[in-house]
């Protein structure tokens, strides 16, 4: 199976892993591509797309390493290969604003375009961290249960009305996990995934949702990523895919990876 993201750096988070996950649970014969432009919203890849800008870091991982082509356009990577998967999603500030989402029409024209008749999926992202203090959080009044809360909302309001899109929930399971023992420390710098569990805990949610990899199936684990953390990422996954828009408290309140 061919899986191109269409993204930034919060897809950059959800996919580190989901090749040695796959691989773990017996797919094989996975290819990842990920369009990777630093920060950018719905209208700036649209802008790219319209003025075949090579605006983009061509990520891609075939056999289980990424490698970076630079100065890519959109155009050139959906003709790449015949992609069986792609992802989209909205850069974080935005996540939560649903007038952001309007682009969403143009970006699923052009990309049907060229990679024709494609399954589409939507990753619903994460909010920041509670004591964040980076400007984007202003826009949420630096609560992140108010920010999850509008990130949701956008993508039942402005997502599911359009037909096109499997919902990612990773937003979700992060929330999930957040329930649990290792509390408000899934992001390394505020928004952006920790290297262990956070990263981990986006990665099975991609699995699940896209390939229907159950995360009892996956052996791999990120090197660093306890047996707890094992526990309270595959738990959050897991129910982030059952119920992708409410939050689901944690068994693992204590660090018990039962």
């Amino acid at each position: 199976m061919n899986i191109l993201a269409i993204g930034n750096s919060f897809s950059d988070d959800t996919l580190e892993y989901v090749y040695q996950i796959a691989e773990s649970a017996g797919i094989t014969g996975l290819y990842l591509g990920n369009l990777y432009n630093g920060g950018s919203t719905l209208e700036r890849h649209l802008q790219n797309a319209r003025t075949d800008a090579p605006e983009y870091e061509y990520r891609t991982n075939g056999a289980g390493e990424w490698s970076t082509q630079p100065q890519y356009r959109l155009k050139d990577a959906l003709a790449a290969r015949k992609w069986d998967v792609i992802s989209m999603q909205q850069a974080s500030p935005f996540s939560g604003e649903e007038e952001t989402y309007a682009q969403a029409d143009g970006l699923v024209s052009y990309v049907r375009g060229i990679a024709g008749d494609c399954r589409l999926v939507w990753n619903m992202t994460w909010a920041y961290q509670k004591d964040f203090t980076g400007e984007n959080f202003s826009r949420y009044g630096y609560g992140q249960e108010r920010m999850y809360r509008a990130i949701v909302n956008a993508v039942q309001r402005q997502i599911l009305p359009r037909k096109v899109f499997e919902v990612v929930p990773c937003g979700t399971a992060v929330q999930n996990a957040r329930t649990s023992f290792l509390g408000d420390t899934l992001t390394r710098d505020g928004y952006h995934l920790s290297f262990g569990a956070g990263r981990y805990t986006a990665g099975l949610t991609f699995a699940k949702a896209v390939l229907g990899v159950p995360p009892r199936a996956v052996t791999f684990v990120p090197r660093g990523v306890s047996r707890e953390e094992e526990a309270v990422a595959k738990e959050s996954a897991e129910n982030a895919c059952a119920q992708p828009f409410a939050v689901v408290r944690s068994r693992h309140a204590e660090g018990d990876a039962r």
